[in-house]
């Protein structure tokens, strides 16, 4: 089946199966390569922190362990560097800056214990084996690497997601032409052979592979995976009928319209790789801070060296003493200010059943004006109907308290569904939404929330559906209900578990809460490290005799380290649930009131409004002059495209048919739709 639509979906994802083929062993290398890197620093800890049965030996080791965690995350460093050469700077400079210092002071010390070990001054080369960071060096690159592999992870959700998508196409299409002679013939063609104009077959249990017009017979349409509405649809000749819509009962004949990119399917495809591609970077903090922290720390280290060396003419003290501004001025503090913050966030969200993708999704969640709300199985509950019977769909119990809720948050409310007017309103009145949009294709939902953007609105999306995959990737938050389709929740940011709108109020306090803790990590990153830096650079030792040495300033910066994961934990301390409690009695209250306006009571099973009940009748009579399997065919595709009829099956055998039909088809209608065939009853 993907065979078949393999032409399109590497045009859309925008590569070929040689380049996905040559991306798998590249990213095994990665995954590797990372579980290698924290399996070494894990031995590399050991060593430097245990026994030292040779001081000389054990500091040769920790230079050897380190050297494949170097090599193993060197993009680091061709990162920073091209950054460098660029004129601009980035964490990856942070983090290399940071590396690169441990490992230079360390290979300063490594030097100098051999050195002290080959004279004989042991006391001198114990000295210097505590200042030894190669342990330090390989860790700021591997805890990074961790985190840089578990958001790239999720990112290609979204390309999941598409092929998703075009796992819909069906396995095989039936299109119909007539020969020469008059004669209809069936071929069996593959989904990118269609052409507009083309006559094509869809029979119970087949999805329609093409948006077109019914030309002959009628069947009943589950059309939840593209409009969301949970009832079926009967449709007849002259109806439209849409991809990747599922026939539940009959067949049609349908006049090809919309194929290949214009079907509603490949455009559901194509907006959902085009919005997942197009969405903004966010601005990250720590990447402004350090354009201009990285420099002027560096002009700090190598003026302090200058001076140092000038007027105590010692190369030791002026190395030392420059080396320690640039340990001191670490950025792992930085590098932990936000990835700490989200990671307890995200464990918080993770406890309350809201699923967090990535840290920018948790970030981007927080300036949230305008939530927009798919109806069917979000703000209702869209349990599905069977055919014949009234849809329950109703208002979930909290959608009245959430919207409640958002409005008094200053945040604007906009419910957008595939139903008829009067439906949709009484829907929006029953969960008080500030405004709704009705009778949309999925194409509207992604068109309007790029509307609302275009009106500088910052937008999440909740949604459940196939229908919804658009917006959610449109939105700069996309929230999928968890009891939602797949490929709704690949394409969300965000995924509710629960399947309560109330988690969109928690997500929103937690993303917060959680921003203005990075803030504040952030403030206490710099903090001992701005005071510290004077120190570190000597500036203090003539005044009171104050000198820093290599060792303290690790030290200051592992303290602003410390506070920045203290700071952190205080997250787990987060109120979610002020005002969280549903009251049953306002619930009540709210239906009866629209039950005033002349509302039908959608909310109360018994107040549903009836619909008619398809009975169904078997009809059986005998036809002459079927000799053959076509001609059997031809008796039932005849019979099939009354309207009426449920089903038809024709007996070579017993030379009869036997027509299933709903009441409303007489035996002379049938037989008469027989004989125009070209047989005899």
């Amino acid at each position: 089946m993907r065979r078949r639509c393999r032409p399109l979906s590497t045009e859309l994802i925008g590569g070929d199966e040689k380049k996905e083929t040559k991306a798998e062993p590249q990213k095994d290398y990665k995954i590797y390569g990372l579980i290698a890197s924290v399996i070494i620093i894990i031995i590399l800890m050991v060593v430097a922190m245990g026994p030292k049965w040779d001081i000389s030996t054990n500091a040769l080791l920790q230079f050897i362990l380190v050297i494949p965690v170097l090599i193993i995350n060197r993009h680091f460093f061709i990162n920073a560097f091209k950054a460098l050469r660029s004129g601009g700077t980035n964490m990856d400079v942070l983090v290399s800056l940071g590396s690169s210092c441990a490992l230079i002071y360390s290979l300063f010390g490594l030097f100098m214990i051999l050195i002290s070990c080959e004279k004989g001054n042991l006391e001198h080369a114990e000295h210097y084996s505590m200042n030894l960071y190669f342990d330090s060096a390989g860790m700021i690159l591997t805890l990074v690497s961790v985190g840089k592999y578990l958001e790239s992870k999720s990112k290609r959700k979204t390309k999941d997601a598409i092929e998703g998508l075009l796992d819909m196409c069906p396995k095989k299409i039936i299109r119909i032409k007539t020969d020469k002679d008059g004669n209809e013939i069936e071929e069996t063609v593959a989904s990118e052979d269609i052409k507009k104009g083309d006559v094509i077959l869809i029979s119970k249990g087949e999805a329609a592979s093409v948006d077109g017009t019914i030309i002959l017979g009628s069947a009943v349409f589950d059309e939840s995976a593209i409009t969301g509405e949970s009832v079926a649809v009967k449709k007849e000749v002259g109806d439209e009928v849409i991809s990747a819509t599922m026939i539940k009962d009959g067949f049609v004949r349908v006049r090809a319209e919309g194929v290949g990119e214009e079907s509603t399917l490949m455009k559901i495809v194509k907006m959902t790789k085009e919005a997942g591609a197009t969405k903004a970077p966010i601005a990250r903090l720590a990447d402004k801070i350090s354009g201009i922290f990285v420099p002027v720390i560096i002009v700090i280290a190598i003026i302090t060296f200058a001076v140092w060396f000038i007027i105590s003419k010692d190369f030791v003290t002026a190395f030392s003493n420059g080396i320690c501004v640039l340990v001191i001025s670490c950025p792992c503090a930085l590098g932990l200010a936000t990835p700490v913050a989200i990671t307890v966030g995200m464990g918080i969200g993770a406890k309350k059943g809201i699923l967090f993708k990535s840290a920018e999704s948790l970030e981007r969640l927080k300036s949230t004006d305008t939530v927009v709300f798919d109806k069917t199985g979000t703000i209702t509950k869209g349990i599905v109907s069977v055919e014949g019977e009234v849809s329950m769909d109703e208002v979930r119990e909290t959608s009245p308290l959430a919207m409640k809720l958002l409005k008094e948050m200053g945040i604007e409310t906009v419910m957008l569904t595939g139903d008829k007017k009067d439906k949709a309103l009484k829907i929006a009145e029953e969960a008080g939404v500030s405004s709704v949009r009705y009778e949309l294709k999925p194409e509207d939902k992604a068109n309007i929330v790029k509307e609302l953007q275009n009106e500088g609105k910052k937008i999440l999306m909740v949604g459940d559906g196939i229908n919804d995959a658009p917006a959610l990737a449109t939105a700069e938050v996309g929230m999928a209900m968890g009891a939602g389709k797949d490929i709704a929740i690949e394409c969300a940011d965000v995924v509710l578990m629960h399947s309560d709108l109330l988690d969109v109020i928690r997500a929103l306090r937690l993303s917060k809460k959680t921003i203005l803790n990075i803030k504040e990590n952030l403030f206490w990153a710099f903090f001992y490290n701005v005071l510290m830096i004077p120190v570190a650079a000597g500036v203090m030792q003539p005044l009171i005799g104050l000198k820093l040495n290599p060792m303290i300033g690790a030290a200051c910066m592992s303290l602003s380290s410390i506070c920045v994961c203290l700071n952190a934990l205080r997250l787990m301390g987060v109120n979610l649930e002020k005002n969280l409690s549903v009251n049953t009695n306002d619930l009540k209250e709210n239906i009866s009131k629209n039950d005033d306006k002349n509302y039908n009571g959608i909310g109360c099973e018994c107040d549903l409004p009836k619909t008619e009940r398809v009975e169904k009748d078997m009809i059986t009579f005998a036809v002459n002059g079927m000799m053959c399997a076509h001609c059997k065919k031809r008796v039932e595709d005849a019979l099939k495209a009354v309207s009426g009829v449920v089903s038809a099956e024709a007996d070579l055998e017993k030379k009869n048919v036997s027509v299933e039909t709903d009441g409303s088809v007489s035996e002379d209608v049938l037989k008469a739709a027989v004989k125009e065939a070209g047989y005899e009853v």
